[in-house]
């Protein structure tokens, strides 16, 4: 979707200008936004497991340290030695294996959920809608199953909503194979992964640059510090007019009209003579 007006009054996106074309609203330089939907796999993005391991793995990480630790304190360099020999890193190994499959089954029974995108003058926003929500799919997603009564015509119910403003934003990341932008705050914690199509990549990169790319406290890439390429204007071409002396004729123009040739004119005294003699014979 194309950079659009948000207008308050009607709730819709309407095209750039001064006044809402529907209602006559002032609509001011800040209700420009970008908006999009994408469809999203959890057990396909690499996200959503990022967001389980840097949970999960300094869990495991520091179990492993701290069981180490109290077994050196108490037992002393012997006892950690018989601590690894006794299988201590085979069952740390196997419980991460676990892990990944529980996650892996987790993601496969939550099904494929709509992401409602949207970046505008406060910063960026991302809504999770879960179309034809089921009960198990809500409890994977440590939602309730009460969420189901409020449904209307449309089965679809909303699951989280994720912001980050502009001043928030610390470190912005960019992954182009994935037209997915990554925002960081603080600068060592993920707080959002933006999700953009073909269509919004470009026009989202120009809004997040118009905003932060001149800050010197965030770290940016080089993509977003520079200033945008110009786009290439189409100048349009020169039509060539044509002359009465451009037509191409077949036959060549004679130099004179046939009424002005000799011997061609008949008077019309000549004509009535001529009709009257034939009417006599």
């Amino acid at each position: 979707m194309a950079l659009s007006s948000y207008c308050k009054k009607c709730g819709r996106d309407v095209p750039i200008s001064d006044r809402c074309p529907h209602c006559g609203a002032r609509l001011p330089a800040n209700t420009v936004r970008l908006a999009w939907c994408v469809d999203h796999t959890p057990v396909k993005d690499w996200m959503c497991w990022n967001s389980v391991m840097r949970v999960a793995l300094p869990v495991i990480g520091m179990t492993l340290l701290l069981t180490l630790v109290l077994e050196g304190v108490m037992g002393g360099l012997r006892g950690i030695e018989l601590l690894l020999g006794g299988g201590l890193i085979a069952t740390m190994l196997g419980f991460f294996v676990m892990l990944l499959a529980v996650t892996l089954l987790v993601f496969i029974l939550q099904g494929d959920e709509l992401l409602d995108c949207v970046v505008d003058a406060r910063g960026i926003h991302v809504q999770q809608y879960l179309p034809n929500p089921t009960p198990l799919k809500l409890v994977l997603r440590l939602r309730s199953p009460k969420l189901m009564a409020d449904l209307g015509d449309e089965p679809i119910v909303l699951i989280s909503q994720k912001e980050i403003l502009w001043k928030d934003i610390a470190r912005v990341q960019l992954w182009p194979e994935k037209t997915m932008i990554l925002l960081y705050a603080p600068k060592w914690w993920l707080r959002l992964a933006l999700p953009c199509t073909p269509f919004t990549w470009e026009d989202a990169l120009d809004l997040i640059r118009d905003k932060i790319g001149k800050k010197k406290n965030i770290l940016l890439p080089e993509a977003l510090t520079q200033s945008a390429p110009a786009k290439a204007k189409t100048v349009p071409k020169k039509t060539h007019q044509l002359s009465i002396d451009d037509i191409p004729y077949d036959d060549p123009v004679p130099e004179t009209f046939p009424e002005e040739q000799e011997g061609d004119f008949t008077s019309l005294a000549d004509v009535l003579a001529e009709i009257r003699e034939n009417e006599h014979e």
